[in-house]
């Protein structure tokens, strides 16, 4: 079937519903999506060339460090690479990618340094603030021109516009959903949960029998962001939670408290297994992949992985939303992603236009490549061509997300520099039993003071 995008307005909470195959940040997993061709046929930006013809060499950083890895974010990337060749053949783009948690040490000895390259990744809201505070990116207004507006969907650039001003492009809408092994479930004789009592029931029986109830790599801190954050989203509801989290609202409530008090308590009775604080994200992905573990809660990226060739589990994994918590306010339709990741333009460039042009061909082609690898609902309008063999957990997420009513962005991107920091050390603390429940939100309260 063909599928085409439309361009709406009321916000990207309603993006899942312009298609009927849509697919739902994050971090590095190795995932494994449809295979994406350059299509070579993309518009081209409007200004790509140097004034005297010559070929302009344009620096690239990236978080996107394997070329041969089958994340669908990493293949639509590196289509980008292969494809702006052709379609900008007077610029000559010099990448350099690195992984996800040193490229983070790196952008900040550069920003630091002032040695930014011409054109960077970076995790949008919170992460590239302190660029934007400094002076250090450009705005992107004066080469967003109304064609570029009209085929970027609407709410998409929220986490790229500072004081009115937009400094970066979207390319993908990822949404966290709670993954489950039905083999598992069936061979265990455990029901697929629809509330939170039968989620912990579902936790313990896989416990019992010897498997791990819930994948999670916390070695690496952030995936318990994602963990912690969709109890809080449960708990307080998303309007309350973000706020908290933009120093607008409080995390001393109830709610909060009980949030982390749910997952401390989820942690001690065995729910993450019994190294999870050891655990790497990509060994938690390979366990999950290989059927070692019942339950993973992950954003979209993990569906390429679900179904690759090599997968033990291809086509014994579904999605589902988690569970809704009894006295919590919030609702099954809200959920935690959102859009965020971009690449931003030095303002020390020498060759801005170009810089910029190419920062606008990449966001673009991947958002449609990154939605046929199966990985993420696409930021841009585009026509995406036959989606019969779109992944069938990307249809999955489309059809969970269909209704949502708010969305909660990644903790860390969100909140971004110290605080980030704060917020991955203070989960980390809770699920090892370091800390109270009490203890944690006292201390995440101390950064909106």
């Amino acid at each position: 079937m063909k599928s085409k995008l439309l361009k709406k307005t009321a916000g990207f909470l309603l993006t899942a519903a312009l298609i009927t195959t849509m697919t739902a940040c994050g971090s590095k997993s190795e995932t494994s999506g449809q295979d994406v061709e350059p299509s070579g046929t993309q518009e081209q930006p409007a200004e790509d060339t140097a004034d005297n013809g010559e070929k302009v060499t344009i620096t690239l950083w990236s978080q996107f460090s394997d070329p041969n890895s089958t994340d669908g974010n990493y293949v639509a990337f590196y289509n980008a690479l292969e494809s702006i060749k052709t379609d900008m053949p007077n610029v000559e783009v010099v990448h350099e990618g690195t992984e996800s948690e040193s490229y983070k040490v790196k952008l900040k000895t550069a920003m630091a340094g002032n040695e930014l390259p011409d054109v960077f990744f970076n995790w949008g809201a919170g992460t590239m603030k302190p660029y934007v505070d400094a002076g250090l990116v450009l705005p992107m207004d004066d080469y967003m021109t109304e064609d570029v507006k009209a085929k970027i969907l609407g709410g998409t650039l929220d986490n790229f516009t500072f004081d009115g001003k937009v400094y970066g492009y979207p390319y993908s809408v990822a949404v966290a959903s709670l993954y489950i092994n039905t083999e598992l479930f069936e061979e265990n004789n455990v029901k697929i949960p629809e509330t939170y009592e039968e989620f912990l029931a579902a936790v313990d029986a896989f416990k019992a029998a010897g498997i791990t109830p819930i994948s999670l790599g916390e070695k690496d801190l952030w995936p318990g962001l994602m963990i912690y954050g969709i109890h809080a989203i449960r708990m307080a509801g998303a309007e309350d939670f973000n706020a908290a989290l933009m120093g607008e609202g409080s995390y001393n409530t109830p709610e909060l408290v009980e949030a982390a008090k749910l997952v401390q308590e989820l942690a001690a009775r065995g729910g993450f297994g019994e190294s999870a604080m050891g655990t790497s994200e990509d060994d938690a992905v390979a366990a999950f992949k290989q059927g070692r573990a019942a339950m993973m809660f992950m954003g979209s990226w993990l569906n390429g992985d679900c179904e690759a060739e090599d997968a033990a589990v291809k086509g014994k994994i579904s999605v589902i939303k988690f569970p809704v918590i009894e006295g919590g306010k919030g609702s099954e339709d809200e959920f935690h992603g959102g859009s965020g990741e971009t690449f931003l333009v030095s303002s020390a460039t020498e060759h801005p236009d170009e810089a910029a042009a190419v920062a606008q061909y990449i966001c673009e082609k991947m958002s449609k490549d990154q939605y046929l690898a199966g990985s993420g609902m696409p930021a841009w309008e585009a026509d995406m061509g036959d989606t019969s063999e779109l992944n069938r957990l990307s249809q999955e997420i489309a059809d969970l997300t269909k209704d949502a009513t708010g969305y909660v962005y990644w903790l860390d991107s969100l909140t971004g520099g110290s605080a980030a920091d704060t917020i991955m050390n203070e989960i980390a603390n809770l699920i090892a039993g370091s800390s109270t429940p009490e203890e944690f939100c006292a201390n995440l309260q101390a950064l909106n003071e």
